[in-house]
């Protein structure tokens, strides 16, 4: 770490100098104008235009190393989840077949599609750079909301086909909680200064909670299709009443996240493990139904640690009241 002498300028400015070597490597002269951010005690200096370039990220790939389709999709996902805006493919194997390959992937990533397919392949991610991931996020609790009352609605008029349609509403929730790991990943580039090391951990919790919300609905899919296979009535009504109560307890664990409510938190908490313990109870039948119960208690487990996700943040943004 450099330290440099603070001097007084003029009886009522002051200056500190900057390291040559910076200056050169920005290609800065005399006169060029420094962006000085201010968050409390931090002062950041970059060259001014310096975070313009860094919006747009591009990368080239020249060899793709292997061309099987899991590979494909879970490299184009790794790219995608950096926060990169641009990938140009120069790989020399590149085909029809290959490019078909790629076109299907990117269908499942929000935002991204490939505008040349010439001799290269250039995708390129149109969704808006400071898209707020609390939204994204609060979406996802939507889905898993509409989920739990599609699966109702289908237990009520016995319609197995309907639960079979879950599918899209998870496939749904896959796009959305890769668009908040991606957008995650360009916010934590953006605070890490010491300054908004705070705002740098809500980012990382609300992560947490996408990935939470993405098991849960996984999660409820599994159970709608064990609930399919539930023959005895008697469980069928078991499993419903389960599922409503995991509605009302899900719906107060969202609100007192997203309002920070720290009360709400703990009631939420202390539903999920009153259901919990009821369902451990329960778990005596047939083999579908103890599958589909036990995606349940899953479901609960997660859903409590979103609520001990929230006492954290609703107690975080107390004390910086306080502060």
């Amino acid at each position: 770490m450099e330290t440099r002498k603070l001097q007084l300028i003029g009886g009522s400015s002051y200056m500190v100098s900057l390291p040559k070597e910076w200056v050169k490597a920005n290609a800065l002269e005399q006169g060029d104008e420094i962006v000085l951010e201010v968050e409390d005690k931090v002062i950041t200096l970059y060259p001014k235009g310096f975070k313009d370039g860094l919006r747009i990220s591009r990368v080239e790939i020249g060899d793709l190393r292997r061309y099987d389709e899991k590979f494909l999709r879970r490299f184009i996902y790794a790219l995608y989840i950096q926060g990169i805006d641009e990938v140009v493919i120069t790989d020399k194997n590149l085909n029809p077949r290959l490019i078909a390959k790629l076109s299907e992937i990117v269908k499942s990533l929000i935002g991204i599609e490939i505008i040349d397919a010439s001799e290269k392949v250039v995708l390129r991610c149109l969704t808006v750079t400071d898209f707020d991931v609390f939204g994204v996020v609060r979406r996802m609790t939507q889905i898993v909301l509409t989920m739990i009352h599609t699966i109702l609605d289908a237990m009520e008029k016995n319609d197995s086909s309907a639960l079979k349609e879950i599918k899209n509403l998870e496939v749904d929730s896959d796009r959305l909680y890769l668009l908040a790991v991606r957008q995650e990943h360009r916010l934590v580039r953006e605070f890490s200064s010491p300054a908004r090391w705070n705002e740098l951990r809500l980012i990382l919790g609300i992560r947490t909670v996408a990935k939470l919300i993405e098991e849960i609905l996984d999660n409820l899919e599994n159970f709608s299709n064990y609930v399919a296979e539930v023959k005895d009535s008697g469980e069928k009504k078991i499993l419903k009443n389960f599922l409503r109560e995991i509605l009302g307890a899900f719906e107060v664990t969202s609100k007192a996240y997203f309002n920070s409510d720290l009360e709400l938190s703990e009631d939420s908490i202390q539903l999920l493990e009153k259901i919990e313990d009821e369902m451990v109870k329960s778990i005596q039948g047939s083999s579908q139904y103890r599958l589909g119960l036990e995606s349940l208690l899953s479901a609960c487990r997660h859903m409590k640690s979103i609520g001990e996700i929230a006492i954290n943040k609703a107690v975080r943004e107390t004390l910086k009241m306080i502060d």
